[in-house]
């Protein structure tokens, strides 16, 4: 059983994905590239975890991962979440003015 702690922290990380997705040219960056964002705002992750947190985003239809280069791109609906418009349990809401 995963910690509240965990939780909310995978929740957060999983929100600043989309978000730097929603900030990338054509929605779609590499998974390294998705690594280092992160990494500046504070929600370091390995590479096996971002996969993870890929997977599990792709799963419930927020991005589409091309697992053979590695590559994230936004969903429509992911963009929504990115923006607030859309809850998704388990991603966190942006915060006002975010």
């Amino acid at each position: 059983m995963s910690h509240p702690k965990d939780e909310t922290r995978d929740a957060n990380r999983r929100l600043a994905i989309l978000v730097a997705l929603s900030l990338a040219p054509k929605y779609k960056r590499p998974l390294a590239d998705v690594r280092k964002s992160l990494d500046d705002i504070g929600y370091s992750a390995s590479l096996a975890k971002l996969g993870a947190d890929a997977a599990w985003l792709e799963e419930t239809g927020l991005v589409e991962f091309d697992r053979a280069n590695g590559v994230l791109i936004l969903t429509e609906q992911g963009g929504e979440v990115a923006g607030g418009y859309l809850d998704v349990p388990g991603v966190a809401t942006p915060g006002p003015g975010a």
